[in-house]
């Protein structure tokens, strides 16, 4: 056993030394503008000492300046990780990666530098570089992010139509959050607002879909007066049209429930003009009308624009 274990510690001195050397050899190449060389000798110095903070911190300023963002990105995540007493240093490298990327026109690699300084240092400012963390995080499906950073980028916007770019992005992610209460007056700005024409119409259209989720809700929740005036906001024009079908369902549904037997069975015929046979909205409209004894009525007025 003796021998194995002096054997042992020979391997570890060696394997220390290893590191260490690495590491030297790495400093004189960096000090000479050898970066790639520095890079790869931290990079063997990493694998014989892996979790060394000195030796991320410095392979992520040897990858910056060799272009490998990617890699830069991880070793300086790893430091802020790994020391969080170093968690500033890490985010200072990862912001000087922000820079370096959109120097040279990277986006991805920015948007991924911007992720990692994030994580590192989540409350640090992010100023200029806010409107790009925002669109990043809305495309990548993060609504809690896209959510907490994109009224500061709207703040921040140069003028009213990037603004009103980003508040329809800012509404489509509470969309998706099914934060209706935030997305319909996000909308509302937008129509209001039209600096952007771009955004315009989808606005009119993700605040139909918003209504007819908010009015499905109320309706659910036993409300039907509340949901009334949420379906007709639905209907309105410029909503999709299978949301505006979806509308007219919900009020038949509304009137059925204030014992408007007539003016529901009108609602649900809107639903049958406006659809293909045999659609789910078709089907459910014709199962309701069934429900109420009256199987392919006519319209006892002409449908509604």
């Amino acid at each position: 056993m003796r021998p194995l274990g002096v054997a042992g510690l020979v391997l570890v001195w060696a394997c220390s030394r290893s590191a260490a050397d690495h590491e030297e050899l790495g400093d004189r190449a960096y000090a000479a503008g050898e970066y790639r060389n520095a890079l790869a000798e931290y990079q063997l110095g990493l694998k014989a000492h892996p979790g060394s903070a000195d030796l991320s911190a410095k392979s992520g300023a040897a990858a910056l300046h060799t272009g490998e963002y990617a890699l830069a990105v991880a070793q300086y995540v790893a430091l802020g990780q790994n020391d969080r007493s170093r968690a500033p240093e890490a985010a200072d490298g990862l912001e000087r990666l922000v820079r370096a990327a959109l120097t040279a026109n990277d986006r991805n690699a920015a948007a991924n530098a911007l992720q990692g300084l994030r994580t590192v240092s989540p409350s640090r400012p992010l100023g200029k570089y806010t409107r790009l963390a925002a669109l990043d995080a809305a495309q990548r499906g993060d609504t809690g992010a896209a959510l907490a950073l994109l009224p500061s980028a709207v703040a921040a916007a140069g003028n009213g139509r990037s603004a009103d770019s980003l508040l329809f992005v800012y509404g489509m992610a509470a969309v998706r959050a099914r934060a209706c209460s935030t997305a319909v007056p996000v909308f509302e700005s937008v129509i209001r607002r039209q600096h952007e024409p771009a955004v315009t119409e989808g606005a009119r259209e993700g605040l139909g879909l918003c209504a007819l989720v908010e009015g499905q809700r109320l309706l659910a929740d036993g409300k039907p007066t509340d949901a009334e005036d949420w379906f007709r906001r639905a209907s309105a024009p410029g909503s999709p049209p299978e949301v505006v079908r979806g509308a007219f369902l919900g009020l038949g549904d509304v009137k059925l429930a204030q014992g408007d037997i007539p003016d529901a069975l009108d609602n649900y015929q809107q639903v049958l003009s406006g659809g293909r046979s045999g659609d789910t909205l078709s089907q459910r409209a014709h199962e309701k009308i069934n429900a109420l004894g009256k199987a392919d009525a006519p319209s006892t007025t002409p449908p509604k624009p």
